[in-house]
């Protein structure tokens, strides 16, 4: 049985808590309003608090620079990269 380590743990769970709030952010902009998206966005939300609870750091996540400077990152990153045929 191989043990994560709990640096690598809280790397994860940070990961997934952006991703998931990034979705949100997206949905958010494209006003998602069908009966789907809607029920999407309301599992992720649950999802995002559900790492809250098992992640005490998400908070800091929240008030800091930390996500908004991921995220202009990755706006960045697909700017200059987007290709239209894919």
């Amino acid at each position: 049985m191989n043990i994560m380590k709990p640096k690598r743990k809280n790397i994860l769970m940070h990961k997934l808590y952006c991703i998931c709030q990034l979705q949100l952010e997206v949905l958010d902009e494209l006003h998602a309003t069908t009966d789907k998206m809607i029920k999407y966005k309301s599992d992720i939300i649950g999802l995002c608090e559900e790492l809250n609870n098992n992640v005490a750091n998400t908070y800091t996540i929240q008030k800091s620079t930390y996500f908004h400077e991921l995220t202009n990152k990755i706006d960045t990153l697909l700017r200059k990269e987007f290709n239209e045929n894919m």
